[in-house]
């Protein structure tokens, strides 16, 4: 079967690669749509320690089952499946918590040593398959996992109906948020972003103000849209010191932030400013199995508008040269998606 495999930074190759198996209790999945995901692209330039050549990457995905393997319950050859790309023990202390994605014996497909999605076929769990409607197509299937990752981050925000919320960051997390914050009916959803095209983007999904700080006061911009009280829920979904400070600054008395982005290590932000204003910060990280199998139900059902944030579909032997693209002159893309048409 082909697949791309990652040989070391900045080198994949299309290549054939050994067929894949199912085992005991998993599924042989043709994979039919798989996201390109930043940490992917971080991973590809050797920047994060996350991808150890050689190997397939890969984890947001969708595709046909086409073979079962022994103990299968349920799943047949021909179900439309989403893939909730976390393999877990289901006894340790996480799992038996319930935090599944915490598991302190996961395996992340196409993450560290572990092949995943940019491949023809990959075997998984039957539990890690979750039913897609007919109807829903396979490049949107493939965003279960990155709207899981927005969809939780969201959650800690609690209650938003009547609520200004400004999101800062529109890149695939971000304007997934934007989609997730809108279906909570807030009063106003304020989007910061430097691109214009990508703000444009945020208003086709349902913001409600664009503010672009390169070209505007950002805190006076936020004051002015809530009344000169500052925004309930600031969600951060970029994850350096700029775009942290930024969404402290905008923050009411009182407020919350809930920080999605994951980009730094380290940042630099206001204590006092935290301390006297008395705000509350909340981090976010990947998703749990219940909240994977919610995104399902919600996508399949309609309700969430995303089709927006798919710049481009491409075939598999493309990989290499939008990698390239993505690291070093993404220009508009947001989302790109491999699919098997």
């Amino acid at each position: 079967m082909k697949a791309i495999v990652y040989e070391g930074p900045e080198k994949l190759v299309y290549q054939d690669v050994s067929e894949v198996k199912p085992g005991t209790g998993e599924v042989k999945i043709r994979v039919k749509a798989c996201g390109i995901c930043g940490s992917d692209v971080h991973g590809y330039l050797g920047l994060t320690g996350r991808r150890l050549e050689p190997m397939i990457m890969g984890h947001e995905f969708a595709g046909v089952i086409v073979e079962t393997g022994d103990g299968v319950r349920k799943a047949v050859p021909g179900d439309r499946v989403a893939v909730y790309p976390v393999d877990f023990c289901g006894e340790c202390k996480m799992c038996r918590e319930g935090n599944v994605h915490l598991c302190m014996n996961k395996k992340a497909y196409g993450v560290l040593d572990v092949d995943g999605a940019f491949a023809e076929y990959i075997c998984v769990p039957e539990k890690c398959c979750f039913p897609l409607k007919e109807e829903i197509s396979w490049a949107i299937g493939s965003l279960m996992e990155p709207l899981a990752v927005a969809y939780r981050g969201v959650s800690h925000a609690g209650e938003l109906e009547g609520k200004n919320v400004l999101l800062i960051g529109t890149g695939t997390i971000g304007l997934l948020a934007l989609a997730c914050v809108k279906m909570k009916n807030p009063a106003k959803i304020l989007v910061s972003d430097l691109s214009g095209s990508r703000l444009e983007l945020a208003k086709k999904m349902g913001a409600d103000v664009l503010i672009n700080p390169g070209k505007e006061d950002f805190k006076k911009k936020v004051l002015e849209e809530t009344d000169g009280l500052g925004a309930d829920v600031a969600i951060e979904a970029v994850g350096a010191t700029p775009t942290v400070q930024q969404a402290m600054s905008a923050l009411a008395f009182g407020g919350k932030a809930v920080w999605i982005g994951n980009n730094k290590p380290m940042v630099e932000i206001n204590m006092q400013e935290i301390v006297t204003r008395e705000l509350s910060v909340f981090g976010s990280f990947l998703y749990g199995y219940g909240e994977f199998k919610e995104v399902v139900e919600m996508l399949n059902s309609g309700s969430l508008n995303v089709k927006p944030l798919i710049s481009r579909e491409i075939r598999l032997e493309q990989v290499p040269e939008y990698f390239e693209k993505l690291a070093h002159q993404p220009g508009e893309l947001v989302k790109v998606v491999i699919t098997d048409k």
